[in-house]
């Protein structure tokens, strides 16, 4: 299987245009982190999410920490269906 991750985001309550206008900076110097797959923004501009591909979690980490001031993150390790249906046949079949 491959090391996926679903990282949802959201952003924490009661920032104001500063604390979105440094955190818009932090996000232009550091940028995403290695592994994106995709990235979605949600239109009520409350956040969004991430799938990444890793080998190794802690780098995840690492970046997420630049935006812990202005972030609220999830990280849920996913796979595919494809990769998944052995083991739910095996189980299940």
């Amino acid at each position: 299987m491959k090391f996926m991750y679903m990282i949802t985001y959201r952003y924490k309550e009661g920032l104001n245009e500063d604390d979105l206008r440094m955190l818009t900076k932090r996000f232009a110097d550091v940028g995403n982190g290695p592994g994106i797959v995709v990235q979605y923004e949600r239109l009520d501009g409350k956040g969004g999410f991430i799938v990444e591909e890793m080998d190794d979690p802690a780098a995840i980490y690492e970046n997420m920490l630049h935006y812990t001031p202005w972030v609220e993150f999830e990280v849920l390790p996913i796979t595919t269906i494809q990769d998944a249906f052995p083991a739910l046949l095996r189980v299940y079949g």
